[in-house]
């Protein structure tokens, strides 16, 4: 048995009925609910951040989609005996996470329109801790839930960075007199 069927039985040999819950809303909550949300909140605080994201995540989806049918993982729990498929049944393949991807890219679009707005230190430095934690908590859910791998978790988180740094750079791009800052005219001294 491999070292990862080791992590998601030690996850799941601490399950309880509130973690079984808690953990199918924390990945829900890196699902496409949370996309769904985050477009509504761009579409009232920011236009087009909502189109930009709904494009990054569209393409990654495409890109993820072709990912698993290429690797064609199978889930941990088809795979052994040992762990047990919690909350949503699931029948595609492992690997790469969909759901860790999406929740960067929810991550990365979130903080960047955060800093945009909060420019103190102790401001970003909540919302980066946060994030990550939040991102942190929807892999962990992937796994204890039996639904990926350790590496199924880290290759969505890989590809969701890859993708969203590829669509906020397009985003910045396209708007580039919003993002770069203008510089004063020297004053001449007489």
């Amino acid at each position: 048995m491999g070292f990862e069927a080791r992590i998601i039985e030690f996850l799941q040999g601490g399950r309880t009925p509130f973690f079984d819950v808690a953990f199918q809303v924390i990945s829900l909550v890196g699902s496409y609910v949370g996309a769904v949300a985050l477009v509504i909140f761009f579409l009232i605080f920011k236009r087009r951040y909502a189109f930009f994201f709904l494009l990054t995540y569209g393409f990654t989806y495409l890109v993820q989609s072709a990912l698993k049918n290429h690797f064609m993982r199978e889930r941990p729990f088809n795979a052994y005996d040992t762990i047990v498929s919690i909350g949503d049944k699931v029948t595609s393949f492992s690997m790469p996470s969909g759901h860790t991807v999406c929740a960067v890219l929810i991550a990365m679009f979130l903080g960047f329109y955060l800093f945009s707005v909060m420019k103190g230190r102790g401001a970003r430095a909540l919302i980066t801790v946060s994030l990550v934690v939040y991102v942190l908590l929807v892999m962990l859910s992937r796994m204890y839930l039996g639904k990926h791998y350790l590496t199924d978790v880290l290759a969505g988180a890989g590809l969701g960075m890859m993708m969203g740094a590829l669509g906020l750079l397009l985003l910045i791009f396209t708007f580039k007199k919003d993002y770069v800052k203008k510089k004063e005219p020297k004053k001449e001294n007489k």
